[in-house]
């Protein structure tokens, strides 16, 4: 690039190529100058003949900006071209502030004591490079140059190609600080050659953590600082029960799953080995306030542990984690026009210190107030209440309205408000004592209406008209309430209707024998409905005998003797019947389809976690559930 302006400006300079450092730039226009020492180079680029550009960070950048003539800004250059990208998410903004005014000033020795260059992981002493890369720079640019994700500390292997990083024969180490080093094609190593033993074992790993690298160099988080980081740390740590109800961080089950994910030797490979219960180890200073500097790929290694890619992690940055899901969320109230309805905008999540459980409160404007034990899991979960702190006006005048009409028991109040009977008791003698009431009561039990007795006679009537074979069994678990009422205030009456005792399989008023077959094919029929059912359920329950009769309200018909006279229905059954080992296998499928359909890595403990399998049945089940995960 040709520069043009005032005299004492750089007559020329060589424009940096996609993510070159800069050291490279400048070591090309040293090169491309004639320049006989690099005392004049480094008198023309940076203002002082003994100024030599710095590898990883520039140094004295303000100064090149002005010879420029302002076609580079410092923040361009340093973003764009140096490896301060790597590292400034994890560092926090007074030490930031100083990385940038050392560069602009030149002070490069406490540029590297900022970045915290000296935290276990070995400094490269050589320039890397990958030869795909480098050759396509030759057929691109007619040359190749430094790249500056190649240098980073612990990538071992190219973002862009998967190969591992050769190393360029010349240190940039032990020769002196004087010194412009450009890559030449006769000492680079264009062809593939072998490759060290770990890489085919843990390729994957290592292209993940080099790409997450590179993701840090090509995006601009100077918004993000060190305690937003910390704080999603804890989120998704306490999304994981990783956490004490404090948020305090369980160490020692961190470090387990850690190093469990990752195994001991790639940790070693990559410098990063944790040492458990030990005070300074770089996973307790990366989970904590302490100001101890944790290298950038150690915070990638969590990273991609918690959340599985870097682009998720820091695009939900400042979103913090309710174990309750996003609100709104539903009014419980049964008495309310709203009820099931997601009206509630906010909720209070505090923790059970006992069984260190988050628990949720959540008050809806009709003064109906809940509380339930998380997190949730499912959807389901969140019309699901642990306790009511407060009934409010709103149902406490529809209880007022129940009782007054005089027709309904505490039980069916309870029933119809979604409480017991002994609290609908407790309201109506406090309701009774302020003469809010009338009441009817025998011994102070309720005695149900005429009309409400015709009511539940009638529903038992029309059942047993639409099935004329079915069983008392199947009357009392179908039609519990009714049943007890009817037994419990008319049973004369309640008896006459009821199919005759011991009669299973006849019609009522007659001797015909029952038609077994077509019984038979009809509950196949039904049992086969109930068995999808079953499969679609978001929580799963295991395929039986019992599951599916109680599903299609046949229980006492399918679990005794008469199962031999439907030879279809004990076919079916016995088909689809889960052991408990095939039952395990299934939640543990359905839990791997989900975290694929969400994008979350597959890991043993998130199988463990999410499908309810403890370590011993895992263990057992392990190569059967890999089959499974490599299938999927």
């Amino acid at each position: 690039m040709v520069l043009k302006g005032n005299s004492n400006m750089l007559t020329f300079f060589t424009d940096p190529y996609p993510d070159e450092l800069l050291y490279s730039a400048c070591s090309r226009y040293h090169y491309y100058s004639g320049n006989q020492n690099i005392e004049d180079t480094g008198e023309k680029l940076f203002g002082k003949r003994s100024a030599v550009a710095s590898f990883e960070i520039g140094n004295h950048l303000h100064f090149l900006c002005d010879e420029l003539g302002g076609l580079y800004n410092m923040k361009y250059l340093l973003q764009k071209h140096t490896i301060f990208p790597f590292y400034s998410p994890f560092l926090p903004n007074k030490r930031r502030n100083g990385i940038v005014e050392n560069s602009s000033s030149g002070n490069s020795s406490a540029i590297y004591f900022k970045l915290g260059f000296n935290t276990g992981i070995s400094k490269k002493t050589h320039i890397y490079y990958c030869t795909s890369c480098s050759g396509n720079d030759f057929e691109r640019y007619g040359e190749a140059y430094i790249h500056r994700e190649h240098q980073l500390q612990g990538v071992l292997v190219c973002p862009h190609h998967g190969q591992v990083l050769r190393r360029y024969p010349i240190r940039i180490s032990g020769r002196g600080r004087l010194q412009y080093i450009r890559l030449e094609k006769g000492n680079l190593e264009l062809s593939n050659s072998s490759n060290p033993l770990w890489y085919s074992k843990y390729q994957n790993n290592l292209l993940d953590i080099s790409k997450a690298a590179y993701y840090l160099l090509c995006n601009d988080l100077s918004d993000v600082n060190e305690a937003e980081i910390l704080q999603r740390y804890k989120n998704l740590l306490y999304k994981m029960n990783l956490t004490f109800y404090n948020f305090r961080i369980k160490q020692r089950e961190l470090h387990d799953m850690l190093v469990s994910h990752y195994g001991n030797e790639l940790l070693n490979i990559l410098g990063s080995d944790i040492k458990n219960n030990c005070e300074r180890s770089w996973l307790r200073n990366a989970t904590t306030n302490l100001p101890r500097s944790v290298h950038p790929i150690r915070h990638i290694l969590l990273i991609l542990f918690l959340c599985g890619d870097m682009k998720s992690f820091f695009k939900n940055l400042k979103q913090e984690y309710n174990p309750f899901g996003k609100g709104p969320w539903p009014c419980l109230n049964k008495a309310s026009d709203h009820y099931q309805q997601n009206v509630i905008e906010h909720s209070v999540v505090g923790m059970n210190k006992k069984k260190q459980k988050p628990i949720g409160t959540f008050a809806c404007k009709c003064g109906y107030v809940y509380s339930r034990t998380g997190p949730d899991n499912v959807e389901e979960d969140r019309y699901r209440k642990n306790g009511i702190k407060s009934f409010g006006p709103v149902w406490e005048n529809k209880l007022k309205k129940l009782l007054n009409e005089g027709c309904h028991s505490f039980y069916m109040i309870g029933h119809l408000l979604g409480c017991s009977s002994i609290t609908v008791k407790k309201y109506a003698t406090r309701l009774i004592k302020e003469n809010s009431i009338r009441i009817y009561t025998v011994k102070n039990k309720k005695i149900p209406t005429d009309s409400l007795l015709n009511e539940y006679r009638d529903r038992l009537l029309s059942a047993i008209k639409e099935n004329p074979e079915i069983t008392r069994t199947d009357i009392a678990m179908k039609y519990a309430m009714e049943w007890k009422f009817l037994c419990r205030y008319n049973k004369e009456e309640f008896l006459k209707i009821l199919p005759p005792k011991g009669k299973r399989g006849r019609k009522r008023g007659c001797n015909i024998s029952l038609d077994w077959d077509k019984r038979d094919r009809e509950l196949v029929l039904q049992l086969q409905e109930a068995y999808i059912e079953i499969l679609n359920r978001r929580r799963p329950i295991r395929i039986t005998q019992s599951a599916l009769s109680r599903k299609i309200y046949q229980f006492s018909l399918l679990n005794g003797n008469n199962l031999k006279k439907l030879p279809q229905c004990a076919q079916f059954i016995k088909r689809v019947s889960e052991s408990k080992e095939q039952f395990q296998l299934r939640r543990c499928q359905i839990s791997i389809t989900r975290m694929k359909k969400e994008g979350i890595t597959i890991t043993p403990w998130r199988i463990k976690h999410m499908a309810g399998v403890n370590n011993e049945e895992y263990a057992r089940l392990k190569e059967k559930i890999s089959q499974i995960a490599s299938a999927n």
